[in-house]
């Protein structure tokens, strides 16, 4: 007899196991009306009210997580002007990103590569907006003829094996050098108050002018010195080229 109620005893459980797996609901009447002695339907009710806490609470914390986490990230802003400008998301191939006003959209400079998984040699790097002015998650765009030719396109020069000199098309003055480090890395490098960093961003600010010649009151550089690790800040106010020349109304 001991041994049928044993066996009964689990039998029962195992069912109770097999809906709590499912996502059904246990209750008793159901599944624990099979049991017919109070001791065995109070274990078995325990136990599965203590399954499914653990696994309510489990879930909590996992939704919680990766709550926070969009949540960092949609709070990953720099604040220019009095205006957040969103981060973009650090990925293998970004090197930079450039932003300016009149709004949030932004202007990525990455990696070229090709589809055997190398770096363009003649094309190293390529420039494409992220449109976060129409959509908090940056959709990707490519730049139109005006603004590759007369703004945001890069004019290089390969100044070696895995060495390049370039600078946008619109402002000639500024000098950027991407390279190729020893453990196979890129980087892009630019001088920050007079110090090598590696470059971070680029901030243009346009205070008023026309369609076709906006007044720029100043560059704003950021970039990582190589020595220290620290960040550098430099704005750039002599800008007798205007750094956005060719900007348009979509950018």
């Amino acid at each position: 007899m001991q041994i049928k109620q044993a066996v009964g005893l689990r039998q029962s459980f195992n069912r109770a196991a097999g809906n709590l797996n499912r996502g059904e609901t246990v209750m008793e009447g159901t599944v624990l009306s099979d049991i017919n002695y109070s001791s065995g339907r109070s274990c078995l009710r325990s136990n599965i009210l203590s399954y499914k806490r653990l696994i309510h609470c489990i879930l909590l914390v996992v939704c919680g997580m990766f709550a926070f986490s969009s949540d960092l990230d949609a709070q990953a802003t720099i604040s220019r002007e009095g205006i957040s400008y969103p981060i973009p998301p650090s990925t293998t191939n970004r090197m930079f990103f450039l932003q300016r006003t009149p709004n949030t959209n932004t202007i990525a400079c990455d990696l070229n590569m090709g589809s055997n998984g190398q770096v363009n040699a003649k094309n190293p790097l390529t420039t494409y907006w992220l449109r976060y002015g129409d959509s908090p998650k940056g959709e990707k765009k490519e730049l139109n003829f005006v603004q590759r030719h007369f703004a945001y396109g890069l004019n290089i020069k390969q100044r070696g094996d895995g060495k390049y000199e370039f600078w946008f098309v619109s402002y000639k003055k500024y000098h950027m050098y991407l390279l190729q480090t020893k453990d196979g890395k890129w980087r892009v490098y630019g001088k920050i108050n007079d110090k090598l960093t590696v470059l971070g961003s680029i901030f243009i600010y346009i205070n008023g002018g026309s369609f076709w010649n906006p007044h720029v009151d100043y560059v704003e550089l950021r970039g990582k010195d190589l020595s220290s690790g620290k960040e550098e800040v430099e704005r750039l106010t002599d800008v007798k080229k205007d750094p956005d020349e060719g900007h348009d109304k979509e950018g």
